[in-house]
């Protein structure tokens, strides 16, 4: 079952240089995933049982700017794995060019626990699964690196908390933004990004985020109490 969504982008979406966010781009393509689960029923979901981000991956062909209406794609793929299920978005203008597309894998979490919890065949098949996937290739694997060229500390908001108690996973890829150097933050020239959450940022952690150039890019590693937590890779 696909599901499609029709966005017209705010003001508080764009840059200073006229272009969607990429913050408001996982915005956008999150709400169409609700949009989804409302209309499969999802009723597994309370206060107990929630949906958290593992990984993102968004290819960015042509970047929106201000006027442009946005149609969101989203489907879920036939096969989830134990404690994961794959969800593709593919994001398109009136004319049905492409904007961006990405991936995505979503997790059952017990909040109580905090252990994950085994996605069932029936409520995989409540999404109605596709065969479509939108890229041909797994994305290679991140790992923290050993050695940084800036590290600095995270002040966390209330603003930054989502109703689960944790840094909102949509608010990662600005503090990495947030890290860059003055001139790659002018410029923004990036085409892809990733975020991989191996654990979440919990109010009252003490988060620092540590940045590492690569050939064509930056990573950057988001530690909380001494642990790993977070990675996010801007490539151009």
């Amino acid at each position: 079952m696909f599901c499609t969504d029709i966005y017209e982008p705010r003001v508080s979406d764009y840059t200073q240089t006229g272009r969607l966010s990429f913050e408001a781009m996982l915005q956008i393509i999150e709400n169409t995933a609700n949009h989804h689960m409302i209309a499969a029923h999802d009723k597994l979901v309370n206060g107990d049982i929630a949906w958290v981000l593992a990984d993102w991956r968004v290819v960015i062909k042509e970047c929106p700017t201000e006027g442009q209406k946005l149609h969101v794609r989203t489907w879920t793929r036939a096969k989830a794995r134990a404690a994961a299920i794959p969800r593709d978005f593919l994001v398109t203008g009136d004319d049905g060019r492409e904007f961006f597309r990405a991936n995505a894998r979503f997790a059952l979490l017990d909040m109580k626990t905090k252990r994950l919890v085994r996605i069932t065949e029936e409520l995989l098949e409540a999404y109605g699964p596709e065969s479509e996937q939108i890229f041909d290739d797994e994305a290679p694997r991140l790992k923290a690196p050993e050695e940084f060229d800036f590290v600095g500390p995270l002040v966390l908001r209330r603003s930054d908390m989502d109703y689960n108690g944790h840094v909102h996973n949509t608010r990662y890829i600005t503090f990495a933004e947030e890290a860059l150097p003055a001139e790659e933050y002018r410029e923004n020239d990036f085409s892809s990004f990733r975020i991989v959450c191996a654990s979440s940022v919990e109010a009252g952690s003490h988060p620092e985020i540590r940045r590492t150039a690569l050939a064509n890019g930056w990573l950057f590693t988001i530690y909380a109490d001494g642990h790993v937590c977070t990675l996010i890779q801007l490539l151009k």
